[in-house]
């Protein structure tokens, strides 16, 4: 089998949510000043890069990233080619695409943004009410998206994060899809286990197939 990394490096310049650039990597001890080891600390909101939300983000319930279950972010997923959408995904987007499937990871023209350092973009690709409300209703377990939110910039109400939130739909956000091709795989995400937290960062990757750059388990 394969496994391709679609986290994004946390790291200085790493685009965030306008208001929430908590991040910094400090050193607490370094060899090179006579320290005992090369220890750090870091400080970041908990929907910095690659992470995913929990129902209490939005208030849909009282359930908190330590609380998630597991096996919605350790799934088979579908990656979806939506590059040719310029704004918002809609229902008719996505209707051919997501049957028999728990998961799908939706690859849009955001993927590889992140990574690159671009800043941070208020015109990226997102669901809409009407793709959150066909996700409902054709049973989807977990959504991806390839940048910060599944929602539009400062969309009035959160109407997407409330239905699938509320639909107990996992959501994880903040991926890069730029090197990975529409199809069939395994996905794992498993967020951090934060105590009541809103959200939290994870590591996620993709496992599919064995081919000829497979990277070994």
């Amino acid at each position: 089998m394969r496994i391709i990394d679609i986290s994004v490096t946390l790291r200085g310049g790493l685009a965030s949510w306008p208001g929430e650039d908590f991040w910094a990597l400090e050193p607490v001890h370094r060899l090179a000043n006579g320290g005992p080891a090369n220890v750090s600390r870091i400080s970041l909101g908990l929907h910095t890069g690659t992470h995913v939300d929990a129902p209490w983000h939005f208030g849909m319930s009282e359930v908190t990233t330590d609380a998630l279950p597991l096996d919605r972010f350790l799934t088979p997923a579908r990656v979806i080619d939506l590059t040719h959408v310029t704004q918002a995904v809609t229902r008719e987007d996505l209707a051919d695409h997501i049957r028999d499937t728990p998961a799908v990871l939706l690859k849009t023209r955001n993927s590889g943004s992140l990574e690159l350092g671009e800043p941070f973009n208020r015109d990226f690709v997102h669901l809409d009410a009407s793709a959150a409300d066909l996700l409902i209703e054709t049973g989807i377990q977990t959504v991806g998206v390839d940048y910060l939110s599944v929602e539009g910039f400062h969309v009035e109400g959160a109407p997407v994060h409330r239905r699938l939130l509320g639909a107990h739909i996992a959501i994880v956000e903040g991926l890069d899809l730029s090197l990975v091709e529409p199809g069939e795989y395994v996905l794992v995400a498993l967020p951090l286990k934060v105590g009541g937290g809103d959200g939290a960062p994870c590591r996620a990757v993709l496992i599919g197939q064995a081919d000829s750059d497979a990277v070994g388990l």
